[in-house]
This record gives C-alpha cells, sequence and structure tokens, in this order.
C-alpha cells in the first residue's frame, strides 16, 4: 500500500480481532487485507479471472468459504507467525465445527468435515507456535477425528505427524518415535510423507542419544525429500523442502552436542527461505501466492536457532552480526515457542563477560520490544 507505515504483529492481531468479531469466512481476506494495511493481491497473490469465477461461482458453498480462510490463515502464519493468529485460528475451527455440529450449512458433509479437519490441524499448529502445546495437542485429536470421519487419510497423516512434533518439542522421545516407526511400519506411505515420519524419528533417536540411527534415518528421510515430487504426495507437503531439511539437520546436529556441524546447516535454511521465488501451494481451492517476506516466521525460527548455537559457541562476533538481523525480525514476526529460545539466547549475551557492548545493546533492546526483565548478575 505505498508508503503507509508498517504495523507490528501485536497491531495486526489486535487489530485482526476487532474486524474479525462477528465476521464470516468469506470476507476473512478482505478483513486481514484491511487489518495489515495491504491489498488482498499483495499478501495473498492476485489470482486468474477464471478462479476468481470459480470462487465466486463457489461462495455460497461453506465448506469453499472455509477452504478459503485456511488458505489465507496459512499466508498469514507464515507472515507474521502462528503466535499472532492463534486466536483467529481456534475461532475458525470452532466455527466451522459448530456448522457441521448444529447442520446449519450447505455443503457436502463429508466435504465440510475434510475443510474443517484442515482449518484444526491449522489452528494445532498456531497453538504451537504460541508454545500453548496441550491445547495444540487437544486440537490436533480434535481435528484427527474430523478428518477420519471424512475419509481424508493423508490428512490425518499429517494431525499424526503434528502430535510426533510435539513429543519431540516435550523432549517425550520415545513417544514420538513409537508414532514415527508405526506409522512407518503400518502403511505404504508417499515418500515425501514417510520422509516427514523419518524427520521425526530421528530428532526422537538424537534426543535418546542414538547417534548412529538419528544420522541413517535423516539421511533415509533427506533422500525422498531431495527427490523431485511424487504424484501421490499430498498438497500439504509442499512445504517439505531443502531449507527445511537443513533446518532439520541443524536442529539434529544442536541435539547431538555438535555445534559447529549445525550452524552452517540452520544459516542455510534461513538464506535459503530469504532467497526464494514466490511459492504456490496447490491448495483445493487454488493458488495462493506468498513472497519473499511472508517467509518471515520460517526464517526467524531458522535464525533463532542458529543464534542460539552461536552463543552456546561463545562465537561472540558472529553473535552480534546476526543478534542485529533477529532484532528486525522481532518487529514483524510472533513466534512464542522460537522465543522461548531467543530469551535463552539474550540471557547467555547478558550474562557472560566475552559480549562487546553493542551486543549488549542489541541484547536489552530486543528485550524492550518483547518486554521481557532480564536481569544480568
Amino acid at each position: 500500500m505505498g508508503d503507509a507505515p508498517r504495523q507490528s504483529s501485536e497491531q495486526i492481531a489486535e487489530e485482526l480481532t476487532t474486524r474479525l468479531t462477528g465476521t464470516s469466512g468469506r470476507h476473512i481476506g478482505q478483513a486481514i487485507a484491511t487489518a495489515t494495511g495491504q491489498g488482498e493481491d499483495e499478501l495473498f497473490g492476485s489470482r486468474p479471472p477464471e478462479q476468481a469465477a470459480v470462487n465466486e461461482t463457489a461462495s455460497a458453498d461453506y465448506a469453499a468459504i472455509v477452504r478459503d480462510t485456511n488458505q489465507h490463515l496459512i499466508v498469514l502464519d507464515s507472515r507474521i507467525g502462528g503466535t499472532s493468529i492463534a486466536d483467529l485460528a481456534v475461532h475458525a475451527f470452532t466455527t466451522a465445527r459448530t456448522a457441521l455440529a448444529t447442520g446449519r450449512h450447505n455443503a457436502d458433509e463429508r466435504d465440510l468435515q475434510a475443510a474443517t479437519g484442515e482449518t484444526g490441524e491449522i489452528a494445532a499448529w498456531t497453538l504451537y507456535d504460541a508454545d500453548r502445546l496441550e491445547e495444540s495437542r487437544t486440537t490436533t485429536h480434535e481435528a484427527m477425528f474430523l478428518s477420519r470421519l471424512a475419509g481424508d487419510r493423508s490428512l490425518e497423516l499429517f494431525e499424526l505427524s503434528h502430535l510426533a512434533l510435539i513429543d519431540v518439542h516435550q523432549r517425550h522421545s520415545r513417544e514420538a518415535l513409537q508414532i514415527a516407526e508405526h506409522t512407518i511400519e503400518g502403511n505404504h506411505l508417499p515418500p515425501r510423507v514417510q520422509a516427514l515420519f523419518e524427520l521425526r524419528a530421528a530428532r526422537a533417536l538424537a534426543q535418546g542419544g542414538d547417534r548412529t540411527r538419528a544420522l541413517r534415518t535423516l539421511d533415509a528421510a533427506s533422500g525422498a525429500l531431495q527427490e523431485s515430487l511424487h504424484p501421490r504426495a499430498p498438497h500439504w507437503t509442499w512445504w517439505l523442502d531443502t531449507s527445511e531439511l537443513n533446518w532439520h539437520r541443524g536442529i539434529l546436529h544442536m541435539e547431538l552436542g555438535d555445534l559447529n556441524t549445525a550452524m552452517p546447516y540452520l544459516d542455510e535454511a534461513a538464506r535459503g527461505r530469504l532467497a526464494r521465488d514466490p511459492y504456490v501451494p496447490a491448495i483445493h481451492t487454488g493458488p495462493v501466492t506468498a513472497h519473499g517476506e511472508e517467509w518471515g516466521r520460517a526464517a526467524y525460527n531458522d535464525l533463532v536457532h542458529l543464534l542460539l548455537a552461536l552463543t552456546l559457541a561463545k562465537a561472540w562476533r558472529e553473535t552480534e552480526a546476526l543478534t542485529a538481523t533477529v532484532a528486525d525480525f522481532t518487529h514483524e514476526v510472533v513466534s512464542a515457542r522460537t522465543e522461548v529460545m531467543l530469551r535463552t539466547a539474550i540471557r547467555r549475551m547478558l550474562r557472560t563477560g566475552g559480549p562487546s557492548s553493542t551486543l549488549t545493546d542489541l541484547a536489552e533492546q530486543i528485550a524492550r520490544t518483547r518486554g521481557w526483565s532480564i536481569e544480568t548478575p
């Protein structure tokens, strides 16, 4: 929108809460665009005239409205983080579930169950990003139930992988490994879906100290993800790319204590996300284009993991350069789970004798931006 000032993530979230109270799914795109101060085409990407015509025709179908809402939520999460929109996503899920429960909709029942299951997974993801882990787990189970009713085995697998993700994040490595291995052994999975469960298994194995199996499992996942997209690959696997793989490699080596090996992978992950071309995930009702800036949440997560690794390695010169970049991201993106690690890194900067005064100033600036009270010794 030209020279209009950019709003912070918190301002956007507050504006969305105001605008979306009582807003139907049909108008969620306009509400989000207005709240962020951008046009719908700028924020979500323009659609071909024929696609727009199809969407207009289908607008009376509540399942189509739910899917349209899902697309907007995905793009907004990618841009400013799930934490800012978690309550909005939960509201969207609750609204769609209520329509199913009451029968007050004009959609095919199974189609709406499938669309609502996807909304539930998006809501569960944003709750995970908000570090509201038990809410995320509960919402994932609710979404899985709907996906199963709809016969949407593909999305049910995605939701199952989300449960393993929560377990890994909470360091419940045995449960995460059981989910991953049981799913791989009991199903003939598309290669990219199997790779996702192998990534979960590899991380769990690393947490359990099984270095050899962890690296072997990671290599198996890498081989599948580096191949071209398989015709059987579900639409939701679009985000499993080289940058995501590099991030997983970096995190795995951090789990194993190999900081010097981990850091280049995390750096490559962030660079890859920030440099990539716009992406067009093939989601049910048509393409939604997200531009470079809309990879903010993922890049922010990569950079904070790298920052933490640098502080653990006491590489203060590199830490100083990266902290300035992370400070810029904190004005645009909010990710509570990422900021648990950021706060740890900031504490190390402020409580260690090695950092320069410039680095200390940057650390204090980030703490002030986030409203953290971090006392130095």
